[in-house]
């Protein structure tokens, strides 16, 4: 079975549609040859209105006649198109019933490749399946007919084996970043750009810490530079209280038993916090009692 066009045949079909083309060219080149270069004045305005009124004129029937010939020309092939149109209908409804049964085939062999492939990773997953879930691990093109089965449980047993061994490297880097790198890792299941992702946390960590001693260092500049700044008070002498035995400090285990003549004396001193720790040390060790200045 097969469409035969019987009228018009084929040395009938419209090959070329003749015109006074060239008769109309040369003639409105003539005519138009005064409107090159024409500039209109104020005065002729409306001679200029009359000029574009009858080329406008002139351009619509041209247009006209293209339209009137353009629908002579479509009006069989139209009708042509209409009766084809139902033809193919008529074949498009067995196609569509037949194009479902075997779409309905198909899906029901898909489901029984995934049902057979979902087995499978729960046979082999073991302690991986919180790690590793079927989801990650399912690609769509598996269940394309030329997908073989055997290739297919080889890709995933490669993949278990590849992310053991990938975490173990991970857990032997003894890094204090492991656990972001393990969850870095479970995202992508690539090594490499897991080493990288080290790489760039302990860059960062450098990076801040060299920070910290930098503000740490300014601010023990601007300490220093305070404390030279600031003057020295002068420490005046105290007169020597009376006598109060309670007031007497234990002496020195090292020193005589001899009774000695307590003082007291204020002043202020500037240190760092070790240089201060030295100095309370020292107090102690001589047996000299401090305290708070009121």
């Amino acid at each position: 079975m097969e469409l035969v066009i019987y009228q018009p045949t084929e040395d009938q079909f419209i090959k070329d549609i003749q015109f006074n083309h060239e008769e109309i060219q040369k003639e409105l080149a003539v005519r138009l040859e005064k409107y090159n270069g024409l500039v209109y004045s104020e005065d002729s305005i409306k001679e200029a209105k009359t000029d574009r009124a009858a080329l406008n004129k002139f351009r619509e029937a041209i247009e006209n006649k293209r339209k009137e010939i353009k629908k002579q020309c479509l009006a069989p092939y139209e009708d042509f198109e209409v009766k084809i149109k139902d033809i193919v209908a008529m074949i498009d409804k067995p196609i569509l019933a037949i194009d479902t049964q075997v779409k309905n085939f198909e899906q029901l062999k898909k489901d029984e490749k995934l049902n057979g492939i979902k087995l499978f990773y729960s046979d082999r997953v073991g302690g991986l399946a919180e790690l590793v879930p079927f989801d990650r691990v399912f690609n769509q093109k598996w269940l394309n007919a030329t997908y073989k089965g055997s290739d297919i449980e080889k890709e995933i047993t490669e993949l278990f084996c590849r992310v053991e061994s990938d975490l173990q490297v991970i857990t032997e880097l003894q890094t204090e970043y492991e656990p972001q790198l393990k969850d870095f890792y479970l995202k992508n299941y690539d090594l490499t750009a897991t080493l990288q992702e080290k790489k760039r946390l302990e860059d960062q960590a450098a990076k801040l810490a060299e920070y910290n001693r930098q503000q740490a260092e300014k601010k023990r500049q601007e300490l220093q530079s305070k404390v030279k700044a600031e003057p020295a008070r002068e420490v005046q002498p105290q007169p020597e209280p009376k006598a109060e035995p309670a007031t007497k400090t234990e002496p020195y285990p090292e020193s005589s038993n001899i009774p000695e003549t307590t003082y007291v004396m204020d002043f202020r001193v500037w240190g760092s916090a070790n240089q201060l720790r030295q100095l309370k040390n020292f107090l102690v060790d001589m047996g000299i009692k401090y305290g708070k200045v009121e």
